[in-house]
Formats: structure tokens, C-alpha cells, sequence
């Protein structure tokens, strides 16, 4: 297990290597001059030389790489240009609102998908099952800001039952819960649906049942356990959707996460800013593909004897 463990993290340096290349570029790739942003439209030529010397622009792009993994390494991302404040700090302050928001969607998510694949599985060509794959093509077909709208209007505005925006009460997270995680419930409860029908089937099942196990232990002791990998597959891909999700999710509602933070930054050119959030949910997904691996190995321990082996 410790090897599987260690191989997955040496995987992991070339993959952090492409990314920090990928972030420092978007400097070059985006319109604009920080240093004009910074000096103002108007500075003069000499100001603008001068604040681009500051901040080494000057140099030649391997030299400007160089410092940027420099100051990486140092546990720094530049300073923001649009508040002055350094941007790891600025990070630091609104990643929990992000982490909590992430966690409630994957948590909510995960339970309703899961929960209503395996209803569907076990209750399959029913009135049951239609319902459930109609709601998730639903799901499925509304896009998250538009349900995050919608929640605004029917819970906020008509009904006065949670509050519009803002952060620091579960009410104030209901909302952007929700609104980010239906999508991913849908696609969990299709996911669920395909891999508890191809297990219900299997002889060892039907062994169960001949033992004289309940059917709601065959189901869920049995069947579920040998459907979960491609559900824990599924759920790790969609962190990095949530994430992705919750830059608009975040505006919509007033949520002070890093999706919001990078959302304000875009409009002010605010670079090192949008590069640090881009850098930090690139780790954020690749963490969660590790722990995913992880949960491999303990789901079935022959992936990593395997995976070891090769």
C-alpha cells in the first residue's frame, strides 16, 4: 500500500510541473500589460518601465519562469495588483468558504445520486425508475447558474425562507449547495443506476439470496460495495467541476470563495490573482484524484498489488 501510495505522488511532480508552466504562461496569453494596469492608462513611459523592472517583466521568459517557481517554492504568489495584498494571503482568507461549499455539494450530491441509482437499479422498469432517470435527465439538462437563480427567486424572493446571499449561517449555504450539486446528483444517479444493474445480476448474488441474506443486505452490503468504484471514480472527475462550477455559483449567491475572488480579478487584470486561484484548484483536483486512488487500493485491495506489480 505505502508503494502504491508513493507512486501515485512521483506521478504527481510532472503533472505539478505542467501546470505551473500552464499558470505562469497566462500572463503572455492574455491581453493586457500588468504594468500599465498597475501604473495606471496614465503613466508615463518611464513609470511603466520602471514598475515592469519591479516586477521583472523585463527578463527574458525562461528568467521570468524561473523567479515565478522561485517565489513558488517560497511559499508565494506575487502580490495582487488590484487590492496590493499578497495573493497567498488573499487566498488563504476565502479557500474555507470554497472547501465548505465543495464539501456540502460532493456530500449532498453523492448521498441523493448514489441513494436514488440504487432505487432506480432495484425498482428497474417501474414507475420508480422512470421518475428518477426523467429527474436526472432534468438534472442534467439545467445548467447551475440558472437553478441558482431560480432558488433566488422562489426561496428568497417569494417564499423568504433562506436568505440571498452572504456566508457564515447553514441557511446562507443551503442555496449554493444545491444549485451546485444537482448536476453531479444526476450524473451519480445514472452512473449508479448502470454499474447496480450490471452487479445485480451476478452469481454470487443470487448465492446470497439463497442463503436467505434480506434483500436490503444483498443490496447494500453486497451490490453496492462491488458498484462503488466507478461511483468513486465519477465523484473525484466532478470535484474538479464543482470547483469549476462554483466561480459562477459564488457570484451569483455573494459566496467570498476563490471563485469569486477570481471572477472580481479577471475585469481588473488582476494576473497573479487569477493565477494563484487556477494553480491552487489545479492541487485541489489533483489531491482529490489521490485520495481517489486511495480508495481504490481499499475497495479492492488487488489494484494496488497490480498496480505494484506493473
Amino acid at each position: 500500500m505505502g508503494s502504491y501510495v508513493l507512486r501515485r505522488l512521483v506521478l504527481a511532480v510532472p503533472v505539478l510541473f505542467g501546470v505551473s508552466i500552464g499558470v505562469f504562461l497566462m500572463i503572455d496569453l492574455v491581453p493586457g500589460d500588468p504594468a500599465t494596469v498597475l501604473a495606471g492608462d496614465t503613466a508615463p513611459p518611464e513609470q511603466i518601465e520602471l514598475i515592469r523592472h519591479e516586477l521583472g517583466l523585463d527578463q527574458p521568459l525562461p528568467v521570468q519562469y524561473a523567479l515565478f517557481l522561485e517565489r513558488l517554492l517560497h511559499g508565494s504568489l506575487g502580490t495582487s495588483i488590484r487590492s496590493g495584498r499578497e495573493v497567498m494571503t488573499e487566498i488563504l482568507d476565502r479557500f474555507p468558504y470554497t472547501l465548505e461549499l465543495t464539501l456540502a455539494a460532493i456530500t449532498i450530491s453523492t448521498l441523493v445520486g448514489v441513494s436514488a441509482g440504487v432505487w432506480a437499479a432495484v425498482n428497474r422498469g417501474r414507475g420508480g425508475d422512470h421518475l428518477t432517470m426523467g429527474l436526472a435527465i432534468l438534472g442534467l439538462s439545467i445548467p447551475s447558474f440558472w437553478t441558482a437563480i431560480l432558488m433566488v427567486i422562489l426561496f428568497s424572493l417569494t417564499l423568504h425562507w433562506l436568505p440571498v446571499a452572504g456566508a457564515g449561517t447553514w441557511q446562507q449555504l443551503v442555496m449554493p449547495a444545491l444549485a451546485l450539486s444537482l448536476p453531479s446528483a444526476a450524473v451519480k444517479a445514472r452512473i449508479t443506476r448502470a454499474s447496480m444493474l450490471e452487479i445485480l445480476g451476478q452469481d454470487y448474488l443470487r448465492t446470497a439470496r439463497a442463503k436467505g441474506l434480506r434483500e436490503r443486505v444483498v443490496v447494500l452490503r453486497h451490490a453496492l460495495k462491488n458498484a462503488l468504484i466507478p461511483i468513486v471514480t465519477l465523484v473525484g472527475i466532478q470535484v474538479g467541476a464543482i470547483i469549476e462550477g462554483a466561480f459562477i455559483t459564488e457570484t451569483v449567491f455573494s459566496w467570498p470563495g476563490i471563485g469569486r475572488l477570481a471572477v472580481q480579478a479577471i475585469p481588473s487584470q488582476d494576473y497573479p490573482v487569477v493565477q494563484g486561484v487556477v494553480l491552487v484548484s489545479a492541487i485541489s483536483y489533483m489531491l482529490s484524484t489521490l485520495v481517489v486512488d486511495l480508495l481504490y487500493a481499499w475497495l479492492d485491495p488487488r489494484i494496488s498489488y497490480v498496480s505494484a506489480a506493473a
